[in-house]
């Protein structure tokens, strides 16, 4: 029985010091490396990018005011050209507009979804009704706790009512989940100045479907530290009528049951100024 209870004792002992050696080796990576969390990006974006104050500004009469940021969402969104979209389409399928490219059926009919947000429009640049992009990205350690009226739990008070609707017309058990999406002026002022929002592609759920996103639960280990094969799907914000001549500040956030809103956090937040003259 001694020589039973010493061994217990040295397995118990050995176990201790491997939970003690592991928790010193995640503390030294944690130091070590850079912390990743689940970022909301937003497009496009200037040449001097500000993290903490990015500014989108232009004029909508000096059309060489506005184009650089027309030719920056091109950039952006040439990752996504396609001949073949998805249904729905995750972005714009060409950077072409109607008069430069080669019609093809599928990518029309994409186009048409995501209308007014494409280059025909000039992302509606040239018009004073801007669209702005939005994608997640740092979500391969990363699973996300969606919201939906599937389960029984209780909604948060302050969720938009939008977002709550759409989760009654598409419950996840029929339509799969969502990384819910919402945005509007970040302080009094600003929701006084923003004017209407709209959500693009029109229709459907502002937000991106989890079945889309290259989660931790989606993807082998070995790939988390790969980069995607796709670009993740996106979502835009169309302003439909911004005041001009005042800088307004926008602020965007998601909506999972794992990520606790707060204003000075970045993680699944993102603000932004707009300034359209």
């Amino acid at each position: 029985m001694g020589f039973e209870k010493r061994t217990i004792k040295i397995i118990v002992c050995v176990a201790v010091l491997l939970l003690v050696i592991g928790a010193i080796i995640g503390l030294v990576l944690g130091l070590v490396l850079p912390y990743r969390y689940v970022e909301l990006e937003v497009w496009p974006r200037s040449d001097e990018y500000n993290r903490e104050q990015p500014l989108i500004q232009f004029r909508v009469n000096d059309p060489g005011s506005w184009h650089p940021w027309y030719n920056r969402i091109n950039d952006f969104l040439r990752a996504y050209e396609t001949n073949v979209p998805e249904e729905p389409p995750r972005a714009p399928c060409s950077t072409l507009r109607h008069d430069q490219r080669v019609p093809s059926p599928n990518c029309e009919r994409a186009l048409a979804v995501w209308a007014p947000c494409i280059a025909d429009n000039f992302y509606g640049y040239r018009d004073g009704t801007p669209c702005v992009f939005l994608r997640l990205s740092h979500i391969h350690y990363w699973v996300p706790e969606p919201y939906n009226v599937s389960l029984p739990l209780a909604l948060p008070p302050d969720m938009p009512n939008n977002i709550k609707q759409m989760m009654m017309q598409r419950p996840a058990h029929v339509y799969g989940d969502y990384v819910w999406v919402s945005c509007g002026g970040e302080f009094s002022s600003d929701q006084e100045n923003v004017g209407p929002l709209q959500y693009i592609p029109a229709g459907l759920p502002p937000g991106f479907p989890t079945a889309r996103l290259h989660t931790a639960d989606r993807i082998p280990r070995a790939a988390r530290a790969q980069p995607d094969p796709l670009p993740g799907p996106l979502i835009a914000l169309l302003f439909e009528n911004p005041r001009r001549g005042v800088l307004i500040n926008v602020e965007c956030r998601i909506w999972t049951r794992d990520i606790l809103y707060d204003r000075s956090s970045r993680v699944g937040r993102a603000r932004f100024e707009i300034y359209v003259e």
